[in-house]
């Protein structure tokens, strides 16, 4: 398999199971308050899962870290998320986002040099 994005109505994917090329492989962008506004959304999650059918049984687990992002208005470019208690995202995380800032876009990925094994789907849905 290749590292694949899923988009839809009510969602914003990514799977990364091989080395990603460039400065990584990430979803495509989400501007939370144009969903707000023109979908009516109120609520958008995020989630990191293992890609594995059933993941309790996998052999292995995926070794990589996902990356959040975001970029207000005018940035020049992405800034990595920080929790403000200090935690790292890892697989099995599902959050709540919540950020109807004018002009904010979120993504999230793996880094080109974050990837060591395995296969995960993580994203944005609302």
């Amino acid at each position: 398999m290749a590292n694949s994005r899923t988009s839809g109505p009510f969602k914003e994917y990514a799977t990364v199971d091989t080395p990603p090329d460039g400065l990584g492989y990430f979803t495509n962008e989400v501007n939370l308050r144009a969903l707000r506004k023109v979908n009516k959304e109120t609520r958008v999650y995020f989630s990191i899962r293992e890609y594995e059918a059933d993941s309790s049984e996998a052999s292995d687990t995926s070794s990589m870290v996902v990356t959040l992002q975001f970029k207000c208005d005018g940035d020049l470019g992405w800034q990595d998320y920080v929790p403000l208690d200090g935690s790292a995202l890892a697989v099995g995380n599902r959050v709540m986002i919540e950020d109807a800032g004018a002009g904010v876009l979120w993504r999230a990925g793996v880094k080109d040099y974050e990837y060591t094994s395995g296969s995960i789907t993580f994203g944005f849905d609302w």
